[in-house]
């Protein structure tokens, strides 16, 4: 039924399907604090101007993850899309030969925990969001499409359930690799990193008409500093009127994202000023180090 109810919205984009559910008694939210630094430097014996710099903050995207507070060590604006990311914009107006700007961001999060709390309300996006084929997510490709119709099960837990074991038995890790694959690639190598576990994950699932997106940030127990390596691609699978994480990478399956700290939700065109960049945008010649 709440799989009916989310698929009617799509069609429909009737923000009405997705009734109301109120927060339960026991549910708790935990306390995630980020920080990051970033250095800024202009390498040249001439002054720079009209440097910009954009980059995504946490995600809001309530009730798994809320990003309640931003505080940034200079004049900052902070933008918003349809699709609950937060972007930071930084101006530099001025920057003086061989002066090097460092700034420091630290946000403070709330991860959601749901064990045992009703479904959430579902997103009513047009139902080219989460159910289309796109960029680097090949789902109309007919391996993908043969493969998905295999691992199909009788319910749609047990259908993810199958992608996961089969994406955990037969895909090899291959380290970081720098160039984006996905999902057509990944089945044809059986190799990638963990975008391409994520592309894949995503195509069989929306092959099977089961919603998913692939998301893009950290893992954490905890607050943390993250550095460029710790970077992390995940899937998520709306089952059950719930969003999953299904991360066989690192195998997690179907677990709720109180570790999974959401940056930024794939989507093959520009949604916001960051544009096709996984993380940020420097428009300018300042030359950033993390």
């Amino acid at each position: 039924m709440q799989r009916r109810r989310f698929l009617h919205c799509l069609a429909t984009g009737a923000l009405s399907c997705a009734a109301p559910v109120a927060a339960p008694a026991d549910a708790e939210a935990l306390p995630r604090g980020v920080r990051l630094e970033l250095t800024f430097s202009n390498p040249y014996s001439h002054p720079l101007s009209a440097q910009r710099f954009y980059c995504y903050l946490p995600a809001h995207r309530p009730p798994s993850q809320s990003l309640a507070e931003v505080r940034v060590s200079m004049a900052h604006r902070i933008q918003s899309d349809r699709f609950g990311h937060r972007i930071l914009a930084l101006e530099f107006d001025a920057v003086p030969a061989l002066k090097q700007i460092i700034v420091q961001i630290k946000a403070s999060v709330e991860m959601g925990r749901q064990d045992g709390a009703a479904p959430a309300p579902a997103v009513a996006l047009d139902e080219a969001d989460w159910l289309a084929p796109e960029r680097y997510i090949e789902s109309d490709a007919a391996p993908i499409r043969e493969l998905a119709a295999r691992l199909k099960g009788a319910t749609d837990a047990a259908t993810v359930r199958a992608i996961y074991d089969w994406l955990r038995a037969n895909l090899r890790y291959a380290g970081y690799l720098p160039q984006d694959l996905g999902a057509l690639q990944g089945l044809l190598t059986l190799r990638g990193d963990c975008t391409e576990y994520a592309d894949l994950a995503v195509a069989l699932a929306r092959a099977n008409r089961l919603p998913a997106r692939m998301l893009g940030g950290y893992v954490a127990d905890g607050d943390l500093a993250p550095r460029p390596q710790d970077y992390h691609n995940w899937a998520e699978v709306y089952v059950d009127g719930r969003w999953l994480v299904l991360d066989a990478q690192k195998g997690n399956d179907l677990v709720q994202s109180e570790r999974y700290i959401a940056y930024r939700i794939y989507r093959d065109g520009p949604s916001n000023e960051v544009g096709a960049a996984h993380r940020y945008r420097m428009d300018g010649q300042l030359q950033l180090s993390l």
